[in-house]
């Protein structure tokens, strides 16, 4: 029921699109309980549960939002070749031709079962060290098979999930979230992306959604990464100043696509979106942190009441939020700190500064 507030929030609040939270695609889409004390659902149990009412929440509140249930196989796991994990500094083990079309199946039987229980479309979670990021990334993809090597081999674990999907779903819109920067030494960086995403237009998919970080990175320091090192690294902080905001967006400025475009990361200022949006390199504005903090922004925005900036400040203590319920195994709704207990935005902080003291390799 928590859950389906939130929904029912979000659409109220005036978005034109809500993307879900990653659904793994297969029963192996399992969290490492010694890392988190927690693991994620596979679609079929997470099906049981009554997905079907999130689709049908949003559309008895707002009949014009549309959902879409964003896809992952889940983590950790074996990949595409023989890499040290970020969690543990182990080497996973590299994927078999058939487990790797097993994993083509169940992405494209995810699609035509999302269609059935009412989503709009699907999203395709090949960002953040996500198993498909993983396949696009020279970083983790060295592979020398028809999975491997140039862009187009390391993408072609795309184009066998969409072709097989369309099969299923026929026309439900199918997205993807991809990273234009890995922030890591020899993966995806800003003159290798625009490459990258013209083979991923080129495997089918109807928009593409730019993101960054890899899990790989996140022991790297604030000079190696050029910001602050946090435990999600698509999350910057410190970006109240308008230049360090929405700042993906040279890399959207790279592309030469003509599927849209969908910017995320740092987006605060509606007079600046405006102005990404009139310059024609972005068709659509994503937001994250900044719903958790005002699920009713956009409507604010488009009725033009208050400020142009977002409540949000980017002080990532949503995320503490998140890891302290992750290492309870307690249920967690997104929550931001600073607008429910300011006193807990202090431990935040002090919880951030530990982990950035005990991970990050300076």
């Amino acid at each position: 029921n928590q859950v389906l507030d939130l929904y029912r929030e979000l659409a109220l609040g005036g978005v034109g699109v809500i993307i879900t939270g990653d659904f793994p695609v297969m029963p192996t889409g399992m969290y490492d309980g010694e890392q988190l004390g927690t693991r994620s659902f596979s679609y079929d149990e997470i099906r049981i549960r009554g997905i079907h009412k999130l689709p049908k929440v949003v559309h008895d509140t707002a009949p014009d939002c549309k959902i879409m249930a964003q896809l992952s196989r889940g983590h950790p796991g074996p990949g595409p070749s023989d890499v040290p994990s970020p969690f543990q500094r182990e080497r996973t083990r590299p994927l078999t031709m058939e487990e790797i079309h097993t994993i083509v199946d169940s992405f494209a039987d995810a699609v035509w079962r999302m269609r059935d229980e009412g989503f709009d479309g699907v999203q395709l979670h090949a960002a953040h060290g996500s198993l498909l990021s993983r396949f696009l990334s020279p970083h983790t993809n060295h592979r020398d098979d028809a999975y491997g090597g140039s862009a187009q081999r390391r993408a072609r674990i795309l184009r066998e999930i969409v072709s097989a999907a369309r099969e299923k779903a026929q026309d439900l819109p199918i997205w993807i979230k991809m990273n234009c920067t890995d922030y890591i030494e020899g993966g995806t960086d800003i003159e290798t992306f625009p490459q990258l995403a013209r083979q991923v237009q080129d495997a089918g998919v109807d928009a593409i959604e730019i993101s960054g970080g890899m899990w790989d990175c996140l022991v790297r320091s604030e000079e190696q990464l050029g910001f602050r090192p946090v435990p999600a690294p698509e999350s910057h902080t410190r970006i109240r100043a308008p230049q360090k905001q929405s700042y993906f967006l040279e890399y959207a400025e790279r592309l030469d696509v003509q599927v849209p475009v969908i910017l995320v990361g740092g987006n605060r200022d509606v007079e600046r979106l405006e102005e990404i949006i009139h310059h024609g390199k972005v068709d659509l504005i994503s937001l994250c942190r900044p719903l958790i903090s005002e699920p009713h922004l956009p409507r604010r925005w488009l009725e033009g009441a208050g400020k142009s900036t977002a409540d949000c400040i980017s002080c990532n203590s949503c995320l503490y939020d998140m890891y302290m319920h992750l290492q309870r195994s307690e249920p967690w709704i997104a929550n931001c700190l600073f607008k429910r207990d300011r006193r807990q935005v202090k431990a935040a902080q002090r919880w951030l500064s530990n982990w950035v003291q005990k991970n990050v390799v300076c």
